[in-house]
């Protein structure tokens, strides 16, 4: 039988990307054959190291002969886990195409309810998630904890509908349908393939499968400030290249509108006899309301053409009115802390509450407001 008929007849294609896991990749491999085995599909396992001074790759090529439809690619010019999966999914024979790291902080008996979301509650994608009931780190200190909400919430806010349908995007442990990338360029950067997946992929259903993240016991994390500046730069290219960057500048300039609306209303109101307080009140709320109109023709007009039904529009209204209130708060606040205890010139303080304001009135608003999931998502 030739190696094409074999092929064709392949299920389910893992992908573990691999940098110096010498100690792990053996003992990988040995569980990740047993489980993917109670699955009944046929399935291949394809190793993509970047050259691994340990020889994690040789270790790999040593196995080859004893476990089926185990392959090895050595990359010996290029770098990066995300890129190394892209190019696993490139070789892949599979319907179905799963990621794991091969550090063995991803637990292999995940895999069987991955391949279970796909098919049994037809997902497209299937995330092994820590941040749904039932899933968690072991023992990540604050810090840790810290920059990993950190990045999930960076996600949220460059890429609106991210974190409404998938609480854990920053999660390395997937399956998906080939129809989700199929057709599509990904441009991967540094070692976040979820988010480039989440940004570009086709796809309504995503199922989140709890698991529990089991800290490193042999190797060293490859984690350091290359890697967080690689996600970065990701993030940032990500949400350009899917113009949630340019929503973002809109919302800024009516933000600047704004400015001027409650200016030239205030001083008309106070210009014909009103109490400047009362007027302060009007020229505010007629200012959201010029915002939240020039946001739904401009800005947000996608979803606004999408959902126009009066009560849909008023529900967005009212919205917008109690996160822009909460901008406003937070503005305050800022300007009395750094004034009074930070030292700072009043208008100086009153800058920076702004710009935080904003910020924060974006992300709530592109998340809330005006952005629903981008696909439907479901807990296993």
């Amino acid at each position: 039988m030739s190696l094409a008929s074999i092929n064709q007849r392949i299920k389910v294609s893992l992908i573990i990307p691999t940098y110096n896991e010498r100690l792990n990749i053996g003992i990988l491999l040995k569980q990740v054959y047993e489980v993917l085995k109670e699955t009944g599909h046929a399935f291949e396992v394809i190793v993509v190291d970047d050259d691994s001074p340990d020889g994690t790759w040789h270790v790999v090529q040593e196995m080859v002969s004893e476990y089926p439809n185990l392959r090895v690619l050595r990359r010996l010019h290029e770098r990066g886990l995300a890129r190394a999966v892209v190019l696993g999914w490139q070789e892949a024979q599979g319907e179905i195409l799963a990621v794991m790291d091969g550090d063995l902080q991803h637990l292999p008996e995940t895999l069987v309810s991955l391949i279970e979301a796909l098919e049994k509650q037809r997902a497209d994608i299937a995330v092994a998630s820590r941040h749904v009931g039932g899933g968690g780190v072991s023992k990540w200190n604050i810090l840790r904890r810290g920059i990993s909400w950190g990045a999930t919430l960076a996600a949220s806010w460059l890429l609106p509908g991210t974190l409404a349908t998938v609480r854990d995007p920053m999660s390395g442990y997937f399956a998906l349908q080939r129809s989700v990338i199929e057709g599509c360029t990904l441009k991967p950067e540094g070692y976040k393939i979820l988010l480039e997946v989440l940004g570009r992929g086709q796809y309504r259903t995503v199922v989140e499968v709890p698991y529990v993240f089991i800290e490193r016991q042999q190797g060293h994390s490859k984690l350091g400030l290359r890697q967080y500046r690689e996600f970065v730069t990701h993030l940032l290219r990500l949400s350009w290249e899917t113009r949630e960057l340019q929503r973002f500048a809109k919302y800024c300039l009516v933000g600047v509108s704004g400015v001027l609306v409650n200016m030239t209303v205030l001083a008309l109101l106070t210009g014909a006899g009103m109490a400047y307080l009362i007027a302060g009140v009007l020229a505010v709320e007629t200012a959201i309301a010029t915002n939240f109109l020039l946001h739904e023709w401009w800005s947000f007009a996608d979803h606004a053409h999408r959902h126009s039904g009066v009560i849909p529009r008023v529900l967005r209204f009212l919205k917008f009115n109690l996160f822009c209130a909460g901008g406003a708060g937070i503005a305050l606040m800022i300007l009395w802390l750094l004034t009074e205890y930070g030292g700072l010139p009043y208008l100086l303080s009153n800058f920076v509450g702004i710009t935080v304001a904003t910020v924060w009135n974006y992300g709530m608003n592109a998340n809330l407001t005006w952005e629903t999931a981008r696909a439907e998502r479901k807990q296993l």
